[in-house]
């Protein structure tokens, strides 16, 4: 499985365990979120321990998950991130909007 979820009291850990992100798994991804978000979970945690490589489509379903998770006064942060997608993250200036 790409993608579970593990629920601690108010939180909603979502893990990514696949090592490449990419448009592939963009679509299935966004639903697991937004279905959460609909869900009306608050707390929500990218656990993106496994996770090596985001191409930008992946990255783009990440950002608009957290813009979907503000409005619906909810928040999306991302832990454990890898080394390698961190510095995806900083290249494109998309670590400043998360926390």
């Amino acid at each position: 499985m790409n993608f579970e979820k593990e629920i601690t009291d108010d939180i909603v850990i979502e893990k990514i365990n696949i090592k490449r992100a990419t448009y592939k798994e963009a679509e299935d991804f966004r639903n697991f979120v937004q279905n959460d978000i609909e869900a009306g979970w608050k707390k929500i945690i990218i656990d993106m321990k496994t996770c090596e490589f985001m191409d930008s489509t992946f990255l783009g379903v990440l950002v608009n998950s957290l813009k979907q998770s503000e409005k619906s006064n909810g928040s999306l942060k991302l832990a454990s991130v890898h080394d390698d997608a961190q510095a995806i993250l900083d290249i494109t200036r998309i670590s400043g909007i998360f926390k």
